[in-house]
């Protein structure tokens, strides 16, 4: 198995995407579902990394999962360390064009 690690940018990307599901749709039962959806997609990455299909146009290779079709996680794998760093959380409604120089 693989280690999950979140970097301090994917980190800030999921409480920001938390933070507005709690206060603007005022749903913390939403935030509760997708915090255990993100739990289930982290155990199924840490067994299958590769699972996932690969982004174009990346410098290192990631790697996407989606998360209740709104939502996606980007991964690197590190196969020396056993190790998948989660690089964004992101909701998939935002302008495409801003996720570009987070995952290059």
């Amino acid at each position: 198995m693989y280690r999950i690690v979140w970097t301090s940018s994917a980190l800030k990307h999921l409480q920001d995407i938390l933070d507005f599901v709690i206060t603007e749709q005022n749903s913390v039962s939403y935030a509760e579902k997708i915090l255990a959806e993100i739990r289930e997609t982290e155990n199924y990455i840490s067994k299958q990394p590769t699972a996932f299909i690969e982004v174009e146009n990346t410098s290192e290779k990631v790697h996407r999962a989606v998360v209740l079709k709104n939502y996606s996680i980007f991964y690197s794998i590190h196969e020396i360390q056993k190790q998948c760093s989660i690089v964004c959380f992101w909701d998939n409604r935002q302008n495409p064009q801003k996720l570009s120089p987070i995952l290059s």
